[in-house]
């Protein structure tokens, strides 16, 4: 996984648990060179697993709901570090039809051995079905991803955890709460 991941998690774990606990998280995580992440490195996803795991040991949250704050705290960092790229698109829904098509394929134009989940969005009658497929186990930080990708842009809508979901494969509903009168 790309470096800017690790250090987001460990920036987001400083401000959710602070220096101490983050220290313990650490050293419990087990992680080389006591994880001194940067942007540009290559870590193995194993060791956000580590850390997601040590953090859930440690906090009154399980490993699912540290994973949804991360990327939920995750969209909030793309919008700072990547302002062009979010909004170039006027809404939500246009955003996340576009992930795959458009933002994924920079990512993997800027980091040529990046491996980004498979992330695709289909209109479904009223709603919009996005779907999550990665071979690391991390789609609950895909489901916080989505979840503030609604709020930030100011959309009134549900993000539904489907059935059947596992960490590595997942399927989101998006309604909007105030459907326009036909």
């Amino acid at each position: 996984m790309k470096g800017l991941i690790f250090v987001e998690l460990m920036n987001f774990m400083e401000e959710q648990f602070g220096e101490l606990l983050t220290d313990e998280v650490v050293d419990a995580a087990a992680i080389p060179g006591d994880a001194a992440f940067t942007t540009i490195g290559q870590y193995p996803s194993a060791y956000a697993s580590r850390l997601i795991g040590a953090a859930a040991d440690r906090s009154n949250a399980s490993a699912a709901e540290l994973c949804r704050a991360f990327g939920r705290y995750l969209f909030c960092r793309f919008e700072v570090r990547f302002p062009t790229m979010i909004q170039r698109y006027p809404s939500a829904r246009s955003l996340l039809m576009h992930v795959e098509a458009h933002i994924h394929e920079e990512v993997r134009i800027i980091y040529p051995d990046a491996r980004p989940p498979t992330v695709t969005a289909l209109e479904v009658d009223d709603a919009l079905h996005v779907v999550y497929r990665s071979d690391r186990p991390f789609a609950h930080i895909a489901y916080g991803l989505v979840d503030q990708c609604i709020a930030s842009y100011g959309e009134q809508s549900t993000v539904e955890w489907c059935e059947g979901n596992d960490d590595s494969h997942a399927r989101f509903i998006i309604r909007s709460l105030h459907r326009s009168a036909a």
